[in-house]
This record gives structure tokens, sequence and C-alpha cells, in this order.
């Protein structure tokens, strides 16, 4: 079997650590270090009945069991005293790094660095944009709209609530970024669960990685890969939310989670979200004289709504299990096409129905004293996509309907229904070998297969066989392993990392195909290696270098191989993209301030880009090289007590490469288009307590984000905009071929009520009522208002 050696491995290095790891109780652990980082010995550490002294590097660990909340000592000869709390009831092992100062020091205390998850993601050598969705969860503000306040990330998305988003990494954006939940690839949601319609009161946190991907993620992505990480605790808590906005927006969020007896736990999320997204946009329309004029309408076919829940159930702190966990995700989507992929000409009956039942489980277990712990995800998913556009007959962006003899508004009439069907299968093993040295393995299993019809669509040439009733499969799989390791007193951290891609399909190319034999299916495989390295030293306790450097790739999809049905043709002979990746940064903090700066390189071969080949259809194919370099900075300042000031800028230089058909040299050199190549934020917030009653606080806040212009199609160098970095003066081009500067300007204010269980937000999104444009200059909504009412509770008695 052509897996069967990811499995042998997994086997063998089961087998292996049974045999290096002998039997421990150890739940605490940790170092006692003077404030230059050397070791203190024989320092005397007392948790609950136990004394343990530091050992001669300055490390300690507890060998008894420890539950509930226990107090610490730390003590040593001619060093400050500190004492702590521990809370051991969500904690299997727990490493505390403890800082003690001499008594002559003026400095009369003691630093333990127990860090947060948060922080503990943002100083890895592999740097991601960790965005602590809790801070904003309050907010009448979607998690695109925070995502794109991050340094280097925009989210270009295509009009209003629920439209396509695509997020652009350092300017590599489409399926050269992944997405994940907890871990996990996004696809076995289908469509359901995304960041252009998850509520952020959902999640703990996001993780942004800028070019290398972590093994733990497991994808094949090029340009970056973005997790969500959603509450995982399983504390008593239920928590609702209700949004309402300009253009008849409403949004509804819940959910709660319950633990019973003998470790047993339950819980829902579940989200509602609908818009008619009816806002003004400027288009031209043709005048009695059949001459194109400029029109403000208000879109009439636009319309959103989508449905979510997922109930899950499961136990946790068994011999067996330290958690297992069941869920069912049932979700469907309906959605209004108000015109094509640019706004050329209104569509007033075209809809988009997408809907799926997705069972999972979830094993994790630790062996050998949490020195070998398992992660074990299974999922299959069924989903379902229709498409109808039967009218007869056009629309004007007025909404006015005549009557016609052709079936469909756009050049591919449809009634089709496809089935999907995918099973993941995500393996993840750690090994601990010692304090400074783990191994971590990640192995992904993605198989899809889709089948479908449609009675208005393609049939074999000669034929009246629909092309979706012939099956097509795809398969990829992606092994990861890496070798992270601590020197120097843990002062420089390495990650090592290699991952091999392989990837099998299997279809019929029944693109303009005179192919009689219909069960003629054709397979195609590919398998390819890549491997990289991370670094970071910490050069003290408020900063530190990193590094990284990756050769990866990304396979093909389903989609590019198979195509669409409708206007884009399959193309079987794809290969995967390659991309070589460098970053480097340093990163200051203290109490109050905080900066990062980063820069990075890339360089990408054989990108698979949509290209036209036969009016009306286009061709996924592994066309052009794209080079680049930038570098961003991010900054943060604690001002006084109340107030908070945050910033950053990104800069990016993205040039096409290598372009071998000589027709196209002039492209050489020129920029990707459609792409920012510089973008800014700003923003303040405060927080103000006790106002107008006792324990109450109101949180008031503004955001101010600018872009500057950007080109839709390839322009030589010298028409560029001049000045410094292309910072100033305008481009010598036609101003329909740009996006033009845009600022975007958002403000707004939280209320939490005294109880602290209530909370009253508002915010006037787009203040200033500026256009925007995103994806191929759609124009997004102008100002609107947003209120939003949330009720939380902690704990609650069964």
């Amino acid at each position: 079997m052509r897996y069967s050696y990811s499995f042998a491995f997994l086997l063998f290095s089961y087998c292996l650590t049974n045999l290096l790891f002998a039997q421990s109780n150890d739940r605490i652990q940790g170092r006692v270090i003077q404030q230059d980082g050397r070791p203190i010995a024989e320092a005397t550490i007392k948790i609950a009945d136990q004394t343990i002294l530091s050992r001669s590097d300055g490390s300690f660990n507890s060998t008894k069991a420890i539950k509930g909340r226990q107090i610490i000592r730390i003590s040593a000869i001619g060093y400050v005293p500190h004492m702590d709390t521990l809370d051991m009831d969500n904690a299997k092992k727990v490493f505390l790094e403890i800082i003690l100062y001499p008594k002559e020091n003026t400095i009369d205390q003691v630093e333990v660095q127990g860090k947060t998850q948060i922080q503990k993601l943002r100083e890895e050598p592999i740097r991601s944009i960790v965005i602590d969705t809790k801070a904003a969860a309050e907010q009448p503000t979607s998690l695109a709209e925070i995502m794109n306040r991050a340094p280097g990330i925009r989210i270009r998305q295509s009009g209003g609530v629920g439209n396509q988003v695509d997020v652009s990494i350092n300017g590599f954006q489409g399926n050269a970024v992944q997405y994940f939940r907890d871990g996990i690839p996004l696809e076995y949601l289908g469509g359901g669960y995304g960041i252009n319609n998850v509520p952020i009161n959902q999640l703990e946190h996001v993780e942004i990685y800028k070019g290398v991907v972590p093994v733990n993620l497991g994808g094949d992505a090029l340009g970056g890969a973005v997790n969500l990480v959603t509450n995982q605790n399983h504390k008593k808590t239920f928590q609702a939310s209700y949004e309402v906005g300009s253009f008849n927006t409403h949004l509804i969020n819940l959910s709660g989670q319950q633990q019973f007896r003998n470790n047993w736990f339950a819980g829902i999320d579940a989200f509602v979200n609908y818009s008619d997204n009816d806002y003004q946009v400027d288009i031209e329309t043709v005048d009695e004289n059949a001459n194109l004029k400029p029109a403000r309408v208000k879109l009439f076919h636009n319309a959103y709504k989508h449905y979510f829940t997922e109930a899950y159930a499961g136990i946790k702190n068994k011999k067996w299990a330290d958690e297992l966990r069941l869920s069912i995700a049932l979700y469907q989507i309906d959605r209004q096409s108000q015109h094509p992929a640019l706004m050329t000409n209104p569509y007033g009956a075209i809809k988009l129905n997408n809907k799926g039942i997705v069972p999972s489980i979830r094993y994790k277990k630790s062996f050998w004293d949490d020195r070998i712990d398992l992660d074990q995800f299974v999922s299959y998913s069924s989903t379902n996509r229709h498409r109808t556009d039967t009218v007869k007959g056009t629309f004007d962006w007025y909404g006015k309907f005549t009557p016609g003899t052709s079936v469909g508004e756009s050049p591919n009439p449809s009634l089709a229904s496809i089935d999907y069907k995918n099973i993941i299968s995500r393996t993840a093993l750690s090994f601990h070998i010692t304090p400074q040295h783990q191994i971590h393995t990640n192995f992904i299993l993605n198989r899809n297969t889709r089948q479908g019809s449609d009675p208005l669509g393609f049939r074999f040439t000669g034929t009246d066989i629909d092309v979706l009733s012939k099956e097509a499969t795809y398969q990829k799989s992606i092994l990861g392993l890496s070798w992270e390791s601590n020197w120097f007193n843990k002062r420089l951290t390495n990650q090592l990392f290699i991952k091999h891609f392989s990837f099998t399909s299997k279809g019929i190319n029944a693109f303009l195909s005179n192919d009689t034999d219909l069960n003629k299916y054709k397979s195609v495989s590919d398998q390819s290696w890549g491997f990289g390295n991370a670094v970071k030293y910490q050069i003290n306790n408020r900063s530190f270098l990193r590094a990284s450097v990756e050769l990866t790739n990304r396979l093909p999809l389903q989609e590019e191989l198979f195509g669409d049905n409708d206007t884009r043709a399959p193309n079987f002979d794809l290969k995967p993209e390659r991309s070589f990746n460098a970053n480097l940064g340093y990163r200051y903090a203290t109490e109050n301030f905080a900066t990062e700066v980063g820069t990075f390189y890339r360089r990408t071969k054989g990108m698979i880009l949509l290209t036209p080949i036969q009016t009306p259809f286009s061709q996924y194919k592994n066309l052009d090289s794209i080079q680049g370099y930038g570098f961003d900075i991010d900054l943060s300042y604690r001002l006084f007590k109340h107030f908070e000031i945050t910033g950053n800028a990104t800069w990016q230089d993205l040039r096409m490469v290598d372009i071998g058909v000589p027709l196209y040299k002039w492209i050489e050199g020129t920029r990707v288009t459609n792409t920012p190549y510089f973008f800014s934020n700003i923003g303040l917030k405060a927080n103000f307590q006790n106002v107008f009653a006792k324990n109450d606080a109101i949180k008031p806040y503004i955001h101010y984000n600018f872009i500057r212009e950007f080109y839709l199609v390839h322009i030589p160098k010298d028409k560029e905009a001049d000045g410094f970095l292309g910072l100033t003066g305008s481009s010598k081009v036609d101003t329909k071929d740009l996006v033009p500067d845009q600022s975007l300007m958002n403000v707004g204010f939280n209320y939490v009520f005294p109880s602290s269980k209530w909370s009253l937000s508002a915010e006037v999104k787009n203040l200033m009522d500026a256009k925007l444009y995103d994806y191929y200059k759609i124009q997004r909504p102008g100002r609107s208002v947003h209120v939003k009412i949330n009720y939380y509770i902690k704990s609650f008695k069964s």
C-alpha cells in the first residue's frame, strides 16, 4: 500500500519510545534561575505536603499526584522568597520557570514565567500572529475585520456579509493559504464554517502563520495558514449574543458547555447569519441611446442566510483516555448571486445552496507519564451543493425583468446538484524525550469523491450522459516530522522538520472530448518532499531574535484538476507548486510596550493560476513564478492606566519572474496583480471602570486602516507610482486598471453592566462613508451601524 511507510514509521516510533522511557509520575516540573539565567541549586520548593530541592542545574520535579488549587513556596539563601498559587484541576502537566532576585536588590518580588498559551505561541521559533478574539468578542465586529488589523494580513471579501473571503498573507493568497480548526484541516466542514461566517464569541484565539507552517498543522500551504482555535475547557459556561445592523443584518450566536458526574461533558455551538446585503454601489448602466453612463444603485439580489449547529459530548480524565469527544455538525447556506466575478451585469434569480452533515470523533491520550501524547481525529462529511440558473430573461440594475427565450442569466444555465463525500484522518504524536528535546509527527489522509447531476449542464460528446454522473475521486496525504530542541538554558530553541506530500486523482476528462469509452478513467499521481528549520534566540527577558526557512509544496486541489463542470475546464497535468520561504524577525516587549519587526523573502515556481483558454472557458495551469520580499512592523503601547495604542505597517514587493512564453515576456518584473503592496493600521482603545455604577465598565475604541493603490492588471514598471517605495505620487495608468487609495475608519464602544453577565456594544463601520473596493474592484458596503448585546455566564449549577 502506497501509504504503508507512514504507518510503519509511526509504529516504529511507538515501539522505540516504549523502550526508551521509564515510568514516572511527574506532574510539576520547573527550574529556579537567577535574573541573568544562571541556575540556583538547592532552592527549597514546597508544594502541598512536599518539600523539594532544586538540582545543580536549577531543575526540580514533583513525584506525587497533586489536585486542586495548591500553594507553592520557593526560597533560597540570599534571595527574596516567593509564594504563588497553582490550579491543577485542568492541567495534566505544568512547567514553571522561576526567577529569584537577590535580597540586596531593590526589587522585592520574584517573577514566575507561567506564560499564557497566547504568549507562548507568539514567542515560538515559527512566527505566528496570534489574535486574542476574547478581547473583541463583545464588539459587533467580524473575524475578518479583526484579522485585517494584523501586520502583513489582508482580508479580501467579495461583497457584504457571508460572501467569499480570501486571506492574503504577505501577498500569498487563494489556495496558497490553508485553514484549520483546532489543528484539523477546515475542509472537513465543507464550507459551513470559516472566517467569513464564524462568530468570534465561539473562538479562543486565532493563529496566523506567515510563510513557514509548523508540522503540527500538517498542511501543504505555501504562503501561510490560519488556525481557528475554539474554546475547549469544558467548564460550565453559557454565552449568547445578538447583533443587528444596517442592510437588514442579523447575527445570532450561542454556545454552552456542561459538566456531569464521572467526567462526562456535553455542549453545543450554534449560529445564524442573515443579511440582505442591499447596500448601494456605483456601476455603469445603459441609457436610452445605448450609451454607458455611471449610476448609483441599490443591490436587490444579494441576500445571504446561514445556519450552523454542532453538538458534542464526551468524557475526559480516564485511564484509557484523556479525552474522547464525539460531535455532529449540521449546516445550510442559501446565497443569492447579484453579479458575476466582475460587476459587469446584474443577475436577479441565480441562487446557490450548500448544506451538509459532518460527524467526527477525536481521541487524546498521554502515555508513559505524559512522555507520549496521541491526538487522533477522524471525520466523514456528506455535503450537497446546488446551483439554480433557469430563468428565461434578464434583469437590469434596477431590478426590472425583461422576458426572453433562452434559459439562464449566466453563460451557463444550471440546475446542478453535486454530492461530495469527504473523509479526513489526522494522527498527531509527540515524543517528550527529555525536557530539552521533543519529536512531533503528524499524518493527514484526505479523500474526496464528487458525483452529481445537472439537467442543463454538459454532456459527453455525442451522448445524453451527464458529465457529473461519473464519479471523480481525489486523495492526498501529508506526513510531517519535526525535532524541537532547547540549548544553552533554553536561550536557543530550534525546530528542524521534514514533510512528504502525495496525491492521487481519478476521473474522466470530458472537456471537448469525443471519446465514447465513458468507463475510461484517467489517474494522476505525484509526490514530493519539503523541509525547513526555525530557530529562536532569547537575548534577554525582554527580547529575542527568530528566523526560519522552508522549501515546501502545495498539491493541486480537486477542483483545479477536475474543473467545476461550468466554465472551468479540467487539467490532469497539473503539478504541485513549489516555494522557498525565508523569514527573520526581532521582538522586544516590556509591561507597557511591545514591538516586532519582521522581514521575508519568497520565491514560488509553477504557480497554479486560472487562465482563459477558449471562450467562455478557463483552466488552471502551472504558469508563473513569483519572487518577492518585504517587511512589517507592529507596535503596541499602554498609555497611562486606561489607554492602549496599537499600530502596524506592511510593505511588500512581489514580482512576476521566469515568464517562459515569449508573448508574455513583457510581464517579467511587473507586480502581482490585485495585491496591495502597502497597508497600515492604527487603533486606540480605552477601558474605564466604575463609570455609571460600581463594577461596570465602558470601553470605547477607534480603528483606522489605509491601503495604498494597487493594480488590477500587469503594468510596466515605469508606469508605477514613483517616490520612495511607491508610497507617493500616482501611477500612469487608466483608473479602470487600478484600485485607488482607500481609508477605512470604524468607531464604537462596549458597555459592561455591573453584573458582568450582560454587555451592550455599538459600532459605526466606514464612518466616513468612503468608497471601498475589494476582489477585482468589487464594491464594499458604505457606512453602516451595528448594535450587539451579549450574555455570558461563567459557571452554573447542574
